[in-house]
Formats: structure tokens, C-alpha cells, sequence
């Protein structure tokens, strides 16, 4: 029984070990420190149910999203596509080395809305990158999830687009 324990224990321990710590930027590098500086459009979202789309535009910060929809800009989100290389092989070194050696895994998405008001509508599409890193120092990076990175994509987008 006793041998049983350590052996569950050492699998915990290594399994910890062999996992890395997720962070992501958004690129190209000037959209991590993107603001938005301008009026923002009141908004309502029509499909909340989309929930990381959601997710991404409201942390973009472009739109202040509000629960009323009658004196708002009404918002249809489109469901967003995303590709990643098709093999893993960019982990390995992360891995095998546990996590002191970082690694990275491209994102690139295609993400729309749409935004009707006053019986016009008007769609809009970005192509967004975002980039995953591996490393075991990225316990002090916690805060940069796939959705706040990606909302910083999306918002340095939208700011690139309506210069």
C-alpha cells in the first residue's frame, strides 16, 4: 500500500512538472499596448451565447457594452475560425525539457461582427494573431489569457483599420 502511495505522489509531482504554463501576446507586438482612446459606441450583443467571441470583444474595449438594447448599436456576432499549425512538434522542447525551455504555437483568427444601427448595417472582419508560449516562467505572466490577448488583437485592429 505504502509503495502504491509513492507512486501516486511521484506521478502528481512529474505530471506538474511536465506541464508548462500557457501565456499569450497578440501580434504584431504594438497591439499589446493598444488603448482605446476614442468615444466609445454604446452596443448591445445580440448572441451572448457565443461566449468566447463575447469574451474577445469585450475585453477588445472598443464598444461599451451595455444590457439595454433600445438606444444602442445592436451587435450580431459571427462564430470565429481558428487555425493553429497542424502538428504539435513546436511543445516538444517545453516538455522535454520541463518548461525551462520556452516554446511558442502560432493562432491566427478570423473574426466578425456586425453592427446594426438606425436600419443600416455593417460588417466587419479582422484577422487576428495571437501567440501561445510554453515556458515554466510564465507563472508571472498569469493575467495574459487567449481572450484578453486576443480582445488587444482585436482592438489594435479595429485602431490599424479606422486610421
Amino acid at each position: 500500500m505504502k509503495v502504491f502511495k509513492i507512486a501516486i505522489c511521484s506521478f502528481l509531482v512529474s505530471a506538474s512538472l511536465w506541464s508548462c504554463i500557457p501565456s499569450y501576446s497578440a501580434y504584431p507586438k504594438e497591439y499589446n499596448h493598444a488603448k482605446a482612446d476614442f468615444p466609445k459606441q454604446k452596443a448591445f450583443v445580440v448572441n451572448k451565447n457565443l461566449k468566447e467571441e463575447f469574451d474577445i470583444l469585450k475585453h477588445s474595449d472598443i464598444y461599451e457594452i451595455v444590457e439595454d438594447s433600445t438606444h444602442a448599436a445592436k451587435i450580431t456576432l459571427h462564430p470565429m475560425k481558428t487555425y493553429t499549425p497542424p502538428c504539435g512538434n513546436p511543445m516538444i522542447g517545453s516538455m522535454i525539457t520541463v518548461g525551462l525551455l520556452p516554446s511558442g504555437f502560432p493562432y491566427d483568427i478570423s473574426y466578425s461582427y456586425d453592427v446594426a444601427e438606425n436600419s443600416t448595417t455593417k460588417n466587419y472582419q479582422y484577422k487576428l494573431q495571437v501567440y501561445q508560449s510554453l515556458w515554466l516562467f510564465n507563472i508571472f505572466r498569469l493575467g495574459r489569457t487567449f481572450s484578453k490577448q486576443s480582445g488587444k488583437a482585436l482592438l489594435g485592429n479595429y485602431i490599424a483599420s479606422n486610421k
